[in-house]
């Protein structure tokens, strides 16, 4: 079982544009919930690495998914690992 701050595994976490998509939300009604333009939730879906805190813990309220298991971070090094870790299979 994982605790509080242990991250998935990889092949179980989301990125938030996958998230948003499966709410059924748009780009623009996310950033009118966060608060943010759209071009900050654009550029958090493509690299959310230097998001600040309070808007991680938001967007896992937001998508009622665990911080721990939303990819914070560079959506193209997250698919990378991914096809890493479905090569070890």
């Amino acid at each position: 079982m994982l605790k509080g701050g242990d991250m998935m595994p990889l092949e179980q976490m989301m990125t938030l544009k996958a998230l948003r998509v499966r709410k059924g939300l748009t780009q623009n009604d996310v950033a009118n919930i966060m608060g943010v333009n759209r071009m900050t939730i654009i550029k958090w879906e493509k690299d959310a690495g230097n998001m600040p805190i309070k808007y991680m813990s938001r967007f896992s309220e937001l998508y009622k998914y665990p911080m721990n298991a939303i990819f914070f971070g560079n959506v193209i090094s997250f698919r990378d690992k991914l096809n890493v870790e479905e090569g070890r299979k």
